[in-house]
């Protein structure tokens, strides 16, 4: 039976080693935007320190529960509770400190959510820096513990050198790994990746995948969202997969479980076959798809 169909936050909470191991738990959410059913009933949970893939096609509602979970976005019905607050009732801009997103883009076209805007003239480690502030600018003068972690926030990402770089003279691949380290200056609890590599060529795009791999290695490290259309970018170290179709979670499972060609073409929509080759989930797309 799929786990979030059997488990949800008011059975979680009558144990009490269950409830501090949830990272985030969804609860018969539904969100509608006029006559519009964003979500569906969506219940979901997370434990601390897994690393979650949330799969589905454009439009399905991936980023709007990703919204959720940082308060961006509101349940018309249902109970979200993250990092042990439930949202509606906590001081969401303490609760945000605890929780990391990064978004496709760096100059915030379109997304007017935390972690995507930052101003592309500043320097590397500056924009690093907005992180402890959240703003756009580094309208504040960071203390030298700051302007420590920031460098070290640079190092774990692999731009040590490069500073005092312009962010808006870099590379996308760069720039995304700028953003990445940003988010992780704070030692977030809860790390969301919304679809991070959109737009990246492949070194852009494999180069942040191995970040993001390294992560893994250092002490604690956060739960982590990765939120996607791409089997390619599921680390191999991912413990469980949500796929999500017209506002619905239709499996939750191991990646074995989940990553098959017949739940893949009911979600997708297209006929298509998996393989996995070294650790990594990899996609092709049938021939029988064009006709």
């Amino acid at each position: 039976m799929a786990h979030n169909q059997h488990a949800h936050p008011a059975e979680h909470q009558r144990d009490g080693s269950h409830a501090r191991a949830d990272a985030f738990a969804v609860d018969r959410v539904t969100v509608r935007r006029g006559a519009c059913l964003v979500l569906d009933g969506v219940r979901a949970i997370a434990q601390r320190g897994e690393v979650v893939a949330l799969l589905g096609p454009n439009g399905c509602g991936k980023t709007t529960l990703s919204r959720l979970l940082t308060g961006h976005a509101f349940a018309s019905t249902g109970r979200v509770e993250v990092l042990g607050e439930t949202i509606g009732r906590t001081d969401i801009r303490a609760l945000r400190r605890r929780v990391a997103v990064v978004h496709p883009a760096a100059d915030g076209y379109g997304h007017h959510t935390a972690g995507a805007v930052i101003d592309l003239e500043l320097n590397a480690l500056d924009v690093v820096c907005t992180g402890f502030f959240g703003s756009v600018g580094l309208y504040d003068r960071p203390v030298a513990t700051q302007r420590g972690a920031a460098q070290r926030a640079l190092e774990r990402v692999g731009l040590g050198g490069r500073t005092t770089q312009r962010v808006g003279s870099m590379s996308s691949g760069e720039q995304r790994r700028v953003m990445l380290a940003r988010a992780l200056v704070n030692e977030p609890e809860l790390l969301i990746l919304d679809e991070p590599t959109t737009g990246l060529d492949v070194a852009g795009r494999e180069s942040l995948l191995a970040t993001l791999e390294r992560l893994r290695d250092q002490p604690d490290p956060p739960t982590v969202l990765m939120i996607t259309h791409h089997v390619e970018e599921l680390s191999p170290r991912t413990d469980r997969v949500w796929l999500m179709k017209a506002g619905r979670i239709v499996a939750d499972g191991p990646p074995a479980e989940t990553i098959t060609p017949e739940r893949l073409r009911d979600v997708f929509g297209c006929p298509v076959f998996v393989r996995r080759v070294h650790g990594r989930w990899w996609l092709e797309v049938l021939p029988e798809a064009w006709v």
